[in-house]
């Protein structure tokens, strides 16, 4: 998945929170985590939203109940 493909899910799905993985981790991965971040950015999708967590950083996923 590109960044645009990032981009494209979270706005299919706009109440869903999108979690960016394998980033950099891989000899064919064509995004880094700061050209997924400004893409996103510049297009419109928060942090919130688009998760892309750093090597070994640990998120904890809390369901929400609405």
């Amino acid at each position: 998945m590109d960044a645009a493909e990032a981009v494209a899910t979270c706005r299919l799905a706009p109440d869903a929170t999108v979690m960016a993985t394998h980033m950099e981790s891989l000899d064919h991965a064509t995004v880094s985590r700061d050209g997924l971040r400004r893409y996103a950015t510049a297009q419109g999708v928060s942090s919130e939203q688009l998760l892309i967590p750093q090597d070994g950083e640990i998120l904890q996923l809390i369901s929400r109940q609405d």
